[in-house]
């Protein structure tokens, strides 16, 4: 906090016992570092110089750069999986070339389970077709990927074997922690601080890029 009539900034480190359940030390342990520029977005741009933009290459900096210039569509959805196909796709495409090209965010649906990370079949037999179609119109496709896999998908039973999820307390790694997400009912957590996941989930995303000719994916967000 900032007090208004004293020239004092306060910090307070508190453990909660859900989210600090594992105490590392017996009493609350705040580390911290004061930065000071001249104005705000020196430091931003000091401290993103510093880490943010680390190990990327030059094709992924004209990808970034194009997604923060370029607009970014959503295609307009209800609940349904089913309101997804590549008919709805198309349409939404001829509407918004009229307002500029950029990026077409598909949502979720494009799998047939959450966590899937494989195109459903079913609704998207010619996919990689409609997204040449789009990429012939100037569009960019992203797709929709989030860290749930439900419990109706092949890669649920994967995950569990290999120790990839979040566990619930106390189980010894034995027990997934469930929650849901949006249209799954039912869902895991994938540990993205488990050093294997993260290139478990890389080796399925760049199936998708050769398969599919998909640049970038948006990582949706949830809460646990």
């Amino acid at each position: 906090g900032v007090n208004r009539t004293e020239n004092r900034f306060c910090l307070r480190a508190a453990n909660d016992e859900f989210t600090f359940v594992n105490h590392l030390t017996p009493l609350p342990q705040l580390d911290y570092r004061i930065c000071t520029t001249e104005d705000m977005r020196s430091l931003h741009m000091l401290m993103t110089q510093q880490s943010l933009w680390d190990g990327l290459k030059e094709q992924e900096f004209k990808v970034l750069h194009s997604l923060l210039e370029e607009p970014v569509w959503r295609i307009p959805h209800t609940e349904l999986p089913e309101s997804l196909n590549e008919s709805a796709i198309c349409d939404y495409s001829e509407s918004a070339i009229a307002m500029g090209l950029g990026h077409i965010v598909i949502n979720e649906f494009w799998q047939e389970n959450i966590g899937d990370f494989t195109v459903d079949k079913a609704r998207f037999p010619t996919l990689k077709d409609t997204i040449d179609v789009l990429h012939r119109r100037g569009f960019k496709v992203v797709l929709t990927i989030q860290p749930f896999i439900s419990t109706d998908s092949a890669n649920f039973k994967d995950a569990v074997k290999r120790k990839l999820l979040i566990y619930e307390r106390h189980s010894e790694r034995s027990i997934p922690a469930l929650t849901r997400y949006k249209s799954s009912s039912s869902a895991g957590v994938l540990d993205i601080t488990n050093s294997a996941s993260v290139p478990w989930l890389l080796e399925k995303l760049q199936r998708l890029k050769e398969e599919y000719g998909v640049q970038s994916f948006y990582l949706d967000l949830g809460t646990g």
